[in-house]
């Protein structure tokens, strides 16, 4: 005869109520009995989810009632409701999955468990975007082991608390390039290492509070497995053990937070995983010693890229046979960590000529107005770009057709549409009557699967069909107020140039800043002598914009009203040189008349301009933290030549007296 569980239940009760015993499982007794031979089998024992603990003397009861063939737990005793039993049940599952997540790490009863936080397609948007980005709204994240797993970006985070901050802020990051929201899922885990017992931190904390010099802010861990307080003991505490780096450098979070030179020096270090946990605790380390140990992929040395080191010791590497040159080790470790100034106690200095990669923090480029190069440029540009946009702009347009003359035979157009989102992922709305004509000749490369197949249809070849799509295009009122040009190339007889700015669909006057809309234009025009240009490529781009982004670029565009046009280019080399190269030829202007050479910034400077020679002055000054006086005679004696002047400032810069920097 059968029984149900609740039978079962009923007849035990009713056999402690008589006095009887518990009557014990069988398969239970079997299960401990294993576990105590061999405890790499309790996970294995711990995948019977429909196991319930049976309750005790004293303990709350519950039966279960067979459900949809599962047992499910229903409190039964002490008036208790379903809610008391879910809680106790939920509870009891938590703690078992600890439990099993503890002994899944090779048998180890004692592993640390830590919370495991995964953020998928991590890798592809950068480590510190993600952190950087954590910080602004979590404080004191400290990431343990960080790491990549299919593009996924992963890393442990000790702290419960911050972990749960860590979670309450998925999705309200965006990808800078995407701008897709970031998912954190957050799990608890083993970190793969075992717990360390009280008496051996005690050791631990004891002899790094013998190796640490206050006064220097220095700390000592060479050779730290053999230090005297573990050899009397007879124990292994080698920072080759990943539980003890751990624990290392978990009391050097609490206690030395201030250590600026840290030595690390011949303790057979092959992996630096859990000692790169420093580089979130420790954020001013000037001096580093790796020496004599087992590295050898640089790859583990740029785990550590982000401190500001300046001193570094790093032979006695196998990594360090695997150069064929000085040079090529130099470069490597420079790499690594760029304001190195002493390797393995001699003396360098950055090859590169680039001194502006030292900076701790990289400034953005202030916004400029609209960039031609020249006057002459300038006035034959903004010439063609009225003259085009009043025939574009015509209440009808049939009258387009009169832009076949500024289109060459083999000139070709494309238009793209796509409504840019904002910050927070909305697109803005765009009406049909305009929207579907731009979107069925769109060629989107995003939407590549659209067009593929009739491409040919949607990229427009020769003058006449050019004309042709324009006329079909609504009508459109362009706001040349708010155009702003940049000029990207000019050779012999090409030019290239960009418009962008916001128009109109229609010619009716609405109110402003309704149904506007943005658009970029790139144009590539060729010299057809006599003072005429021809178009060989028009691309059109066009998005619909919300409100607030009309009003930020009125607010952008009234600064830049303010500033003076930027007809010559900020002074420095690469400019210089891009400057150089734009100056040689000149298309011809609309008047027909040749324009002269163009003078570089070094021929102007030392011809006398007091204007060009100001600023070159001021900007090596800043990047070459000289005073100005000294700026000014360093470009005097390579005749204002500023790309000369640094490289020959980088040769002797170690012989300049101390009093001509600032």
């Amino acid at each position: 005869m059968r029984y149900n569980n609740s039978a079962r239940m009923a007849e035990s009760s009713e056999m402690n109520k008589r006095g009887g015993h518990h009557k014990y499982d069988a398969k239970k007794m079997t299960m401990r009995r294993c576990i105590m031979m061999d405890s790499d089998l309790a996970p294995r024992f711990d995948e019977d989810d429909e196991y319930f603990p049976q309750p005790g003397y004293g303990e709350p009861r519950y039966a279960t009632v067979q459900r949809r063939g599962r047992a499910v737990p229903r409190d039964v005793y002490r008036g208790r409701g379903a809610r008391g039993a879910a809680t106790m049940i939920r509870n009891y599952l938590d703690n078992r999955r600890e439990r099993q997540l503890q002994r899944g790490v090779a048998g180890a009863v004692a592993a640390v468990i830590m919370n495991l936080v995964r953020v998928p397609k991590g890798a592809s948007i950068g480590k510190n975007f993600i952190l950087r980005s954590i910080g602004q709204y979590v404080e004191d994240v400290k990431p343990v082991l960080l790491k990549t797993d299919r593009n996924d970006l992963m890393f442990y985070i000790e702290d419960e608390e911050t972990a749960n901050a860590i979670k309450a802020i998925s999705r309200r990051i965006r990808d800078p390039v995407s701008n897709s929201p970031i998912t954190f899922l957050v799990t608890r885990a083993s970190a793969g290492i075992a717990t360390v017992s009280p008496g051996e931190r005690q050791l631990i904390e004891e002899a790094l509070r013998k190796r640490y010099n206050p006064e220097s802010h220095a700390l000592d861990l060479s050779e730290f497995g053999l230090d005297e307080l573990f050899r009397t003991r007879a124990l292994h505490l080698a920072l080759t053990r990943n539980n003890i780096m751990m624990t290392v450098v978990n009391v050097i979070d609490k206690y030395y937070g201030d250590v600026t030179a840290l030595s690390v020096k011949g303790n057979r270090l092959r992996f630096l995983d859990f000692f790169a946990c420093l580089l979130y605790r420790l954020k001013n380390v000037r001096m580093l010693d790796l020496s004599s140990n087992q590295i050898e992929k640089m790859s583990e040395l740029e785990k550590l890229k982000g401190w500001p080191v300046e001193t570094f010791f790093f032979e006695d590497n196998p990594i360090c046979g695997k150069f064929s040159s000085a040079d090529a080790y130099l470069s490597s470790v420079h790499h690594v960590f760029p304001a190195i100034t002493m390797l393995d106690g001699i003396p360098v200095q950055r090859a590169s000529a680039d001194l502006s990669e030292l900076d701790d923090e990289p400034t953005i480029p202030p916004l400029r107005p609209s960039f031609y190069g020249n006057e002459e440029r300038r006035a034959l540009i903004e010439a063609f770009i009225i003259e085009y946009m009043a025939v574009y702009d015509d209440g009808d347009t049939n009258n387009r057709r009169n832009l076949i003359h500024a289109y060459d035979e083999n000139a070709t157009f494309s238009l793209s549409i796509a409504n840019l989102p904002d910050a927070n992922d909305r697109k803005p709305f765009q009406e049909n009557s305009t929207y579907s004509i731009y979107v069925k000749r769109s060629h989107n490369i995003c939407c590549k699967e659209r067009w593929e197949r009739n491409r040919d249809k949607i990229v427009q070849k020769g003058a006449m069909d050019i004309v042709v799509e324009l006329r079909k295009l609504p009508p459109t009122k362009h706001l040349m107020d708010t155009f702003l040009v940049d000029v990207s190339l000019v050779t012999n007889n090409l030019m290239c140039f960009a418009v962008q700015g916001f128009f109109r669909d229609g010619i009716e006057k609405v109110d402003d800043g309704e149904n506007l809309k943005y658009f970029c234009r790139n144009f590539v025009v060729i010299s057809k002598g006599e003072g005429k240009v021809a178009v060989v490529s028009d691309m059109l781009f066009i998005s619909a914009v919300f409100i607030e982004r009309l009003r930020r670029c009125k607010v952008m565009l009234s600064n830049l009203l303010k500033a003076p046009v930027a007809n010559s280019p900020t002074p420095s080399a690469t400019l210089n040189n891009a400057m150089s190269e734009m100056a040689v030829t000149e298309l011809p202007s609309t008047s027909g008349v040749g324009q002269d050479r163009s003078l570089t910034l070094a021929e102007m400077a030392a011809s006398g301009d007091e204007h060009v020679q100001q600023q070159m002055v001021e900007a090596f000054s800043r990047e070459s933290k000289m005073k100005p006086e000294w700026s000014r005679k360093c470009l005097m004696d390579q005749n204002w030549n500023y790309e000369v002047a640094g490289q020959a400032f980088l040769a002797v810069r170690d012989k300049i007296p101390p009093e001509a920097f600032q």
